[in-house]
């Protein structure tokens, strides 16, 4: 994170030394198409203030999650409405919320931790590919410029005249419209491709930040993850006292049910004994008689 934080005030520095070396031509491009140009710079503009956001807000919330991570700084509500990301994360991970429970999977976690990252990414790539289009807009309307300033050159001269100097002459200023339409194609051209060029390099530099960043809270929310599934399947001393309780319960009833199959037994026994001696008797009476 520090290196892609570096990268980009090099960036920034270099082009801010290149635009006070280069004003005076810079400016003379710029004008030819003021228009144009103008919305190509507004571009730019609004792309630097983006990826400045962007990696901003991402070195905060990484300088605040390694100082967390390491112990140096207990969250809590306060210290996290600065930090969205972070506070979203230690929301899921239950570290924040009522129930202090993880009520989502990782998959689910990681899932929105990516999203929250990548999110402004559609609106930067759109700037990049903005700048090139709005260069061969001003490409082709410097064009049309010159294709209808050569055509009134061309209705303009006559080969009737003898005097060439007079000839040469309206030829030479004939020609200085369509050079300022080449001008104005051209300059368009320049500023969409370097626009393009600055945000595409910005781009590579928050890309790297995103990744380093995500990569750094994945492998805190693994860990903590872990930790905390470990901590649930193990029960506690209370949950243990409690469940032999019950157990002991359980093997209590089995045996009075089993004492109380044993005596049934025995009850069944004694009058099927007593029976069979009445029916015994009975028979020796009638053979008696």
């Amino acid at each position: 994170m520090i290196k892609n934080f570096l990268a980009y005030l090099v960036l920034s520095s270099i082009l801010i030394v290149v635009l006070v070396i280069g004003y005076d031509p810079i400016i003379g491009y710029y004008k030819a198409n003021p228009y144009i140009n103008g919305v190509i710079l507004l571009t730019l503009i609004v792309g630097f203030l983006i990826y400045s956001i962007k990696i901003i807000s991402l070195s905060s919330e990484y300088r605040f999650m390694n100082s967390v991570a390491f112990g140096k700084l207990k969250i809590n509500d306060t210290s996290l409405n600065n930090y969205p990301i972070t506070k979203n994360i230690a929301k899921n991970l239950g570290i924040i919320s009522s129930n202090k429970k993880i009520n989502k999977s990782l998959e689910e976690i990681l899932d929105e931790l990516y999203s929250s990252v990548e999110s402004g990414k559609d609106i930067s790539k759109y700037l990049i590919n903005l700048a090139v289009f709005l260069g061969l807009i001003g490409t082709f309307y410097g064009l049309l410029l010159t294709i209808g300033s050569v055509s009134n050159v061309i209705d303009g001269l006559s080969i009737e005249q003898q005097d060439f100097g007079v000839f040469f002459d309206s030829l030479r200023n004939g020609l200085k419209s369509p050079l300022t339409g080449m001008t104005i194609a051209f300059s368009s051209s320049l500023f969409g491709l370097v626009t393009s060029l600055i945000l595409g390099l910005y781009e590579v530099i928050i890309k790297g930040a995103k990744q380093t960043y995500f990569e750094f809270c994945e492998s805190q929310i693994r860990l903590y993850y872990s930790s905390s599934s470990k901590l649930l399947n193990t029960p506690s001393s209370q949950d243990n006292s409690e469940l032999i309780s019950k157990l002991s319960d359980l093997v209590d009833s089995i045996k009075n049910m089993n004492n109380n199959f044993i005596k049934s037994n025995e009850e069944v026994k004694k009058e099927i004994s007593s029976e069979i001696k009445n029916i015994s008797k009975s028979i020796k009476d009638l053979e008696k008689k």
